[in-house]
């Protein structure tokens, strides 16, 4: 048992430093076994999922609730430093030290006497920094060597079409991305019609198709894992509320009940629209 008093901080460096005290008491031999058994992979795992988490309170404009899950996303944070000093008792320091270091050197526009005049020069400056002063660029044989191996297909889609961004390599204008999705989305149908066909494979096809999907994203200015985070939650309120309605008509969910099911969905949407005029008039 640790004998622990919770006080509640009234500023921010006291605030951080009891959060990352208590993550050492939960780490130490008195603490949490379970805390004790986590790993660096494990936690940076509940740090991406309290991250989406933290995202959903976002979209919902839940003002509680981003306070609860940013909270979750320094705790994962904090956690992970403590299992870096457990080792060298310098890291934690280190790390603190060097991004800070990282932001001035990159930010000479604010540090210093460079001039930039928008947004855009600013992350030029920002990327011909990492490039000539910290040379952080690709391996000579892989242009795409300083792309995580690790992220997922979709965020990897993306940040291989910003990289080759930078370089240039990108449509002139969106007319020629949509017609790109268009031509892709073709080619699928046209997998699909001919499954014998030789040369046709339509998996290969549908990865195309998503790729200039994402493509479509990264030139709107929209990041696409998030985007299809809100059509996933979208997907699942609406089939939510189609299920309650369901249940209140007895209505089975079945192939032979899709018409009556159709009925609910169109029912559900029109619900939506009709509170979205709503809230948009108050």
């Amino acid at each position: 048992m640790i004998d622990y008093t919770l006080e509640k901080k009234t500023t921010l460096d006291e605030a951080l430093m009891q959060l990352f005290e208590i993550v050492r008491m939960l780490r130490s031999k008195d603490g949490c076994p379970w805390d004790r058994e986590q790993t660096q992979k494990s936690v940076a795992t509940n740090l991406l999922d309290e991250t989406y988490e933290y995202i959903d309170t976002l979209l919902s404009e839940d003002l509680e609730g981003q306070r609860e899950e940013i909270g979750d996303v320094l705790l994962n944070a904090m956690m992970l430093l403590e299992m870096h000093q457990e080792s060298d008792p310098e890291f934690v320091i280190s790390s603190l030290n060097e991004v800070c270091e990282k932001l001035i050197r990159r930010h000479p526009h604010v540090f210093s006497d460079k001039v930039v005049s928008d947004s855009s020069e600013v992350l030029d400056v920002w990327n011909s920094i990492k490039v000539n002063v910290e040379g952080k660029t690709h391996d000579s044989d892989d242009f795409f060597s300083r792309v995580p191996r690790s992220l997922p297909p979709l965020e990897k889609a993306n940040e291989i079409q910003k990289k080759i961004r930078k370089v240039g390599f990108d449509w002139p204008t969106v007319d020629g991305v949509v017609e790109k999705v268009k031509e892709e989305l073709s080619e699928v149908v046209v997998a699909k019609d001919n499954p014998d066909k030789l040369g046709e494979d339509l998996e290969m096809e549908l990865g195309d198709l998503l790729f200039a999907v994402v493509n479509l994203c990264r030139y709107l200015g929209c990041n696409p894992s998030v985007a299809l985070h809100r059509s996933n939650q979208k997907m699942q309120d609406r089939f939510n509320a189609l299920y309650q309605l369901a249940k209140q008509r007895n209505i089975q969910l079945d192939q032979d009940h899709i018409e009556e099911m159709d009925v609910l969905w169109n029912e559900v949407k029109a619900h939506e629209t009709r509170e979205s005029y709503g809230t948009a008039g108050e």
